[in-house]
């Protein structure tokens, strides 16, 4: 078994050695710098996404659906 420590301040502890709630909070620790990572994947991922998918929607624009604003001329005023 791998001793499983924890660093601060270039003093590493044996995790084992916390209290209950210090090793839960260890836990909790590792659990919430898991979904980080699990969560900036899905940022690349929808990143990735949005950029094919303006992609698709470019190969749909047509000269038909090009919008003109026409300036009326009590609009100048």
């Amino acid at each position: 078994m791998t001793q499983v420590t924890y660093v601060h301040n270039d003093t590493a502890y044996d995790v084992s050695k916390l209290s209950a709630e210090g090793q839960k909070a260890f836990q909790l620790l590792v659990a919430a710098e898991q979904d980080v990572r699990g969560l900036e994947d899905r940022v690349v991922i929808a990143q990735a996404a949005a950029v094919a998918l303006h992609a698709k929607v470019q190969e749909f624009l047509t000269e038909e659906a090009i919008v003109t604003e026409e300036v009326n001329e009590s609009e100048e005023d």
